[in-house]
């Protein structure tokens, strides 16, 4: 599906999802769409495809041999991570001070 489309320019998701309806009549969400392009970088990453598909939260997606303009979607995928692992350590953090006693240094009481 990715090689029915020409995204030598950056072009926008819905503009993407609207193209592939109205050129060649294939129904497919935002959803769908981002699986076919990890599935389609996978094949780069294999050595299967000489193009790789950024993206960039404003631009939309490419195709692209250039690393600097891959590194756009590269950079958003290493803060992603990073926010993730901070969720799983606060969550983590939150049960563990559960069981910790707090102490009211007012009352003088141990709760």
């Amino acid at each position: 599906m990715i090689d029915l489309l020409d995204l030598s320019n950056w072009k926008k998701q819905k503009d993407i999802i609207l193209e592939l309806h109205r050129e060649y009549g294939i129904n497919i969400s935002s959803r769908e769409w981002r699986t076919q392009v990890e599935r389609w970088n996978k094949k780069f990453a294999d050595g299967e495809v000489d193009i790789y598909i950024t993206h960039s939260n404003s631009k939309g997606f490419k195709a692209t041999k250039d690393y600097n303009e891959a590194k756009i979607a590269r950079n958003d995928y290493m803060k992603r991570a990073i926010n993730m692992i901070k969720k799983a350590y606060d969550c983590d953090r939150g049960f563990r001070n559960l069981n910790n006693y707090k102490f009211d240094y007012e009352s003088g009481e141990l709760k």
